[in-house]
C-alpha cells in the first residue's frame, strides 16, 4: 500500500480554508489533521503551496475515435494532469458519434488503456436514438448531451418534438449546447454576401450572437419544465441568460432543477480580443463583449453559475490559421484551466473557495460523482497543489496538448501547478509528467 503525507499544506476544504497535513493510503485521502506522523509514508513538504481538490472539467472535447490527428486521450489527458485537472467528461461528437452503448463501450476500451486522468463520457442524442438512450447505465454516464446548435456529426436536434421525446425519455440529467441553428445560418449567410469567406473575425459574435443563445436557452428550459427534466446549459456565454437562469438559482446545487455552465474562454477574453488573436478566438458560442464577461462573473457570485468547464477542442494550428469560413471553432485550454482561474483571483474577480466549488465539489454534486470533488477524509486522493507566489510565461514548447498552441500562448499566468496527483499516484511532479498514472473510471451515485 503507497502512502504518501502531504506536509503543511494550506487546503481548501468545502467549507474553510486551513493549514493542515493530508495523509494518502493507497487511493484516498486517509486523514486531514495538524501534525500527521507516520513513518512509513514518503512525506511532501507543502509548507507555500495551497491544496485543492483535482479540478473535474466536465466539458471536453478529446476528439477519439476518428480526428485522432487533432487530438487523442493520451495526449490531452496529460495535458489536462499538468494544469491539475483530474478528472474528465469528454463529448460525444466524434467520429462517428458517440450515440449508443456500444459507442460509450469503446470509448471507455480506448481510456483504460490511454488515459492518464480518470474519465467518463456523455452519451449524445441523436435523432433516433431514443432506445439507446433510456437504456443507459446511469452509475456510468454523466448526461444525455442535446446539440440545439450546429456542431460535428449528426447530433444536431432542433425539431421541437424530437427534442420533447428526449427530454421525456432520458434518465439523465439533460446537458445542452444552446445556439438556435436558423438564426446562425441567416446570419453567416448575411456576412458572407458581404465580405465572401473573409469574414473579419470580430463579426463572430455579431454571427453566433446573443440572441441565438437566449432563445435556444428559453427553448431548453420550457423544455425541461414541461417534462420535469433535470437541465444543465453548458458554455453560458451572454448576460441575458445570466438573468434568464436567475430564477432557478434557489435551490441547492444537487436538487436544482436547471443550472449553468461557463467556460474558460468566456471568463478570461471579450470581443476586444478577436483583433489580437484572430481565429484562435474563434470558438461556439462566440465570446462576447466585456459586459457579459462581467455578467458571468457576477453570475459566479450569485450562485447562478454552479459549474465551469473548458470545452477543449483542439485543431491543427494551420487549420485555425484560414479564413473566417474555412477556420473551424474550438479552443484548446485544459491545460490552463486553473491557472487562468487563479488568474481572476489574483485580479480579486473570484475567490479561492469559489475555485474549487466550480472547478471540483459543485461539479461532483451536480453530476453525483462518488467520492471525488473535495478534500475530505475517504474520498479518492486527487489533489492540486499550487504555488500562489510562483507565475509562469506559456511558451510553444510548455503546450502539453498535440495541436501545440494555445490562445495563452504569451500570457504570463500569475500561478503555478506544482504538483498533481490522481487516485493518490503522484501523477505530475515540480510541474513536470511523471509517468505514474493510476486513472479511473468515474462513477455515479443516483
Amino acid at each position: 500500500m503507497q502512502k504518501l503525507l502531504l506536509k503543511d499544506a494550506t487546503v481548501v476544504m468545502p467549507e474553510r480554508i486551513l493549514k493542515k497535513d493530508i495523509l494518502i493510503e493507497d487511493k484516498f485521502i486517509a486523514k486531514i489533521d495538524e501534525n500527521i506522523q507516520d513513518s512509513g509514508a514518503r512525506e511532501i513538504n507543502c509548507k507555500d503551496l495551497l491544496a485543492l481538490p483535482g479540478a473535474i472539467d466536465a466539458h471536453v472535447h478529446f476528439r477519439q475515435p476518428g480526428m485522432e490527428h487533432k487530438a487523442t486521450m493520451f495526449t490531452e489527458s496529460r495535458a489536462a494532469l499538468l494544469g491539475g485537472v483530474t478528472s474528465y467528461m469528454d463529448m460525444p461528437n466524434t467520429m462517428p458519434p458517440c450515440t449508443c452503448l456500444e459507442a460509450l463501450e469503446q470509448k471507455r476500451a480506448i481510456a483504460q488503456k490511454d488515459s492518464a486522468a480518470n474519465y467518463t463520457f456523455h452519451l449524445g442524442a441523436g435523432l433516433d436514438n431514443i432506445d439507446e438512450i433510456e437504456r443507459v447505465d446511469v452509475t456510468k454516464v454523466p448526461s444525455v448531451k442535446v446539440y440545439m446548435g450546429a456542431t460535428t456529426g449528426n447530433l444536431l436536434v432542433d425539431n421541437v418534438e424530437k427534442l420533447n421525446r428526449i427530454f421525456k425519455a432520458s434518465p439523465l440529467m439533460i446537458t445542452t449546447h444552446c445556439e438556435d441553428s436558423n438564426l446562425i445560418y441567416t446570419k453567416e449567410k448575411e456576412y458572407k454576401e458581404r465580405y465572401g469567406d473573409d469574414i473579419p473575425f470580430t463579426m463572430h459574435n455579431f454571427i453566433r450572437n446573443r440572441h441565438c443563445c437566449v432563445q435556444s436557452a428559453r427553448l431548453a428550459i420550457q423544455l425541461a419544465l414541461d417534462n420535469n427534466a433535470k437541465l444543465h446549459i453548458m458554455h453560458v456565454s451572454t448576460k441575458d441568460e445570466i438573468s434568464l437562469l436567475s430564477h432557478f438559482a434557489k435551490d441547492d446545487i444537487q436538487t436544482r432543477q436547471i443550472s449553468c455552465e461557463v467556460c474558460i474562454p468566456h471568463l478570461m477574453f471579450s470581443s476586444s480580443d478577436y483583433d489580437r488573436l484572430k481565429g484562435f478566438l474563434k470558438c461556439n458560442p462566440s465570446v462576447k463583449d466585456e459586459s457579459d464577461r462581467l455578467s458571468l462573473l457576477d453570475g459566479i457570485k450569485r450562485g447562478i453559475i454552479t459549474t465551469v468547464g473548458t470545452d477543449h477542442a483542439p485543431h491543427e494550428k494551420k487549420s485555425k490559421l484560414n479564413v473566417y469560413t474555412k477556420c473551424p471553432s474550438g479552443l484548446p485550454s485544459v491545460q490552463f484551466m486553473l491557472p487562468a482561474l487563479f488568474d481572476l483571483w489574483s485580479r480579486r474577480e473570484i475567490r479561492l473557495e469559489q475555485i474549487a466549488r466550480l472547478s471540483a465539489y459543485n461539479v461532483a454534486k451536480r453530476y453525483g460523482i462518488k467520492g471525488r470533488g473535495a478534500l475530505v477524509e475517504g474520498n479518492y486522493a486527487d489533489i492540486v497543489l499550487v504555488n500562489l507566489l510562483k507565475g509562469h510565461k506559456v511558451t510553444t514548447e510548455d503546450i502539453a496538448s498535440k495541436c501545440q498552441w494555445s490562445p495563452f500562448e504569451g500570457h504570463r499566468f500569475t500561478t503555478s501547478v506544482i504538483h498533481t496527483f490522481v487516485n493518490g499516484a503522484q501523477s505530475v511532479e515540480n510541474g513536470v509528467l511523471t509517468g505514474n498514472y493510476c486513472s479511473m473510471p468515474l462513477e455515479f451515485e443516483r
